[in-house]
Formats: structure tokens, sequence, C-alpha cells
């Protein structure tokens, strides 16, 4: 049986926010490192914020209008090591879909301020690399549009498990 996760966002978190569970000695807990080429034209490192649920995460900068998202797909809280995972790109109210990815999550790492607060799900903390075998492709009425290449990528985001 094939599970579904559906992105419901719960929360925004600040790129520089001090992350109290020590998972980076840097103290970001919003960052996607990459570039984006094709249909739209971004490059992707600082200054981001990021609406977080289960097993999704958009990170969107400050500064402009592209959103990129990543559903990372069968991972449990604690699980380390390879993943399949699934890219979109947004630019104002164009999207982009379906880019097929592989991430290795090299931590993933509970926050202590969800048990801390006695809440019903785990807030944990993931960080790794990625890359996208397939392009996101154009998704809209406004005739075709050249697909979004994804790079590889360097990832740090909070996820929730429930």
């Amino acid at each position: 049986m094939r599970k579904e996760w559906v992105f419901l966002p719960l929360w925004l978190a600040g790129c520089s926010s001090s992350g109290s569970s020590g998972a980076n000695s840097d103290g970001d807990t919003c960052v996607l490192q990459t570039q984006l080429s094709g249909g739209v034209e971004a490059t992707l490192g600082g200054g981001l914020a990021c609406v977080y649920s289960s097993r999704s995460v958009a990170f969107a900068p400050l500064d402009g209008n592209v959103a990129v998202s990543l559903f990372v797909r069968e991972i449990e809280a604690g699980q380390t090591g390879t993943f399949a995972a699934d890219m979109s790109v947004s630019a104002g109210s164009e999207s982009w879909t379906g880019a097929a990815c592989s991430i290795d999550v090299e931590s993933n790492v509970p926050s202590p301020s969800s048990y801390d607060a006695g809440m019903s799900f785990n807030d944990h903390l993931l960080k790794g690399k990625g890359s996208c075998s397939t392009l996101a492709n154009y998704r809209g009425d406004a005739g075709t549009k050249p697909p979004v290449t994804i790079a590889p990528f360097t990832f740090t985001f909070h996820t929730l498990f429930y």
C-alpha cells in the first residue's frame, strides 16, 4: 500500500534563527543551496524562509518571488540514508512540478522544543544533500514554457513526524 502525505503549512522559520537542537554549528535551520535554470533562473543560498509540515518544506527567498518545495517520501523520525523526494518550483503565479529527486539525509535529529512543549508530533531537523534525475515541467494554461533544471543541492530544514 502506498502512503500519501498532505502538505499543510504549519510553521514559518527564518533562515538565521538560532537552532536550540545544536544540530547545526552555524545555527541555520532553513537552508537550500542550489541553482535553477531553464524556465526559472535563480540561485538560492541565504535569506530564506521555510514553511514546513509532515515530510515537506517550502523554501522561499525573503527578497524574491521564487519558491522551491521539497517533499520527502517514506522517511521516518531519526532515519538517515537515501530517500526519494519530489521537488517543485514556483515563480509568481506560475509553477513547475514533477522533478524526481534523491536525497541523502545525513542528520535527522529531534528538536527539543517539540518534546518540551508536549506536542503530539515530533519536530526534527534534517540535513543533507540531493540531486534530481528529471526536470520540473511547466504546469499552467499560459502556453508551453521551458522546464526547470534543479542543480545538485544541499539542505537543512525542519519537518514534522506524527
